[in-house]
């Protein structure tokens, strides 16, 4: 019998999936690589934090966040980290 989806997320056997807050690109490795960067599967690779406009939210002012792009997370400056 297959497990149902009960919408929660499973740590270790699901994929990160954060967006890069310009590309879009999506990362695909497990949710458990954090302190390590994201990576994409075009060999991006980023660091990101909480968006500091929208703080994590998505919305500033009403509308997407430009910033982020909504995805509520920044790229973060390799010299910053």
């Amino acid at each position: 019998m297959a497990e149902a989806d009960s919408g929660w997320r499973r740590p270790g056997r699901d994929l990160c999936l954060r967006r890069h807050a310009l590309t879009q690109v999506e990362c695909v490795l497990a949710d458990t690589h954090y302190p390590e960067p994201h990576l994409a599967l075009d060999g991006t690779l980023w660091h990101d934090g909480l968006c500091g406009e929208c703080h994590g939210d998505g919305v500033s002012g009403g509308a997407l966040c430009g910033t982020c792009k909504g995805v509520g997370f920044a790229v973060v400056d390799a010299e910053d980290a």
